[in-house]
């Protein structure tokens, strides 16, 4: 009956004698300090990893030595090309997209920097608890929605992911339907296959659109289709309202 327990935030609330301190984003610091760094990437994980990780910065440099084999960094694909500012850093923890990983998590993100298939030595969980900027389901390295395959675009809330050692594993077993809201397997059939595994807030991205997209949403089939009804529906009732109101308007006279 052997199995894997994964601690998710929060897991140590009700665990007497366990203690895990809050990491708490600093107050008043640029987002290019050490402080704010540590803190936006290790938000990345629960707080009891995050707090004792390695972190490293966006050119791969040591912020912080840690003691517990797990490291953060930012994740964002653009690396320091995404900050509008290169004095300012990140605008949010989010847009850095960081990602947090133990040793074998590692040789997955080694492979992926360079293209090259992921060397494991065994499956790794690692944790993305500030989401993602949005891929092609379907393709690794696709990063933007305009190159994406139609609808696989996705755009990930907080999400915990599990690493396989053989990839292949992963294609009969999970959906990579990412809209169910279960594990499903993101770039299946690639070298580079994983499960992602959604956690509370995950769609809260998908959820907010602004007044273009909203605009678009609603002129695309089964929409546009279900206002024009509305109108018709609409439009008959006021015919017929009218129609009544005269006929009412002759008797009363």
């Amino acid at each position: 009956f052997a199995h894997l327990m994964i601690p998710f935030p929060g897991y140590y609330d009700n665990v007497p004698g366990v203690t895990v301190e809050p990491n708490v984003e600093p107050a008043n610091e640029s987002h290019v300090s050490a402080a704010w760094q540590v803190w936006a990437y290790t938000s990345a994980a629960p707080d009891f990893l995050g707090n004792k990780a390695t972190v490293l910065d966006p050119d791969s440099k040591v912020l912080r030595v840690g003691t517990n084999g797990w490291t953060c960094m930012p994740a964002n694909p653009q690396g320091k090309k995404a900050w509008a500012d290169p004095k300012a850093g990140w605008a949010s923890a989010r847009e850095a997209a960081p990602v947090c990983f133990d040793a074998a998590g590692l040789d997955w993100m080694k492979g992926w920097m360079a293209r090259k298939k992921p060397l494991m030595k065994r499956d790794a969980f690692v944790w993305m608890l500030q989401g993602d900027l949005g891929f092609d389901n379907t393709d690794p390295f696709v990063t933007s929605k305009e190159e994406a395959g139609p609808d696989q675009w996705i755009e990930s809330g907080p999400h915990l992911m599990m690493f396989p050692k053989d990839p292949a594993a992963l294609s009969d077993a999970f959906t990579s339907d990412f809209s169910l809201g279960e594990p499903y397997t993101m770039f299946p059939g690639t070298d580079f296959a994983h499960l992602m595994i959604p956690a509370s807030g995950y769609y809260g991205e998908e959820t907010t659109l602004s007044p273009e997209e909203l605009l678009d949403l609603l002129m695309s089939p089964p929409y546009i289709y279900i206002l024009a009804a509305l109108v018709l529906l609409l439009a008959s009732g006021a015919l017929a309202g009218g129609r009544g109101g005269s006929k009412a308007g002759t008797q009363l006279a």
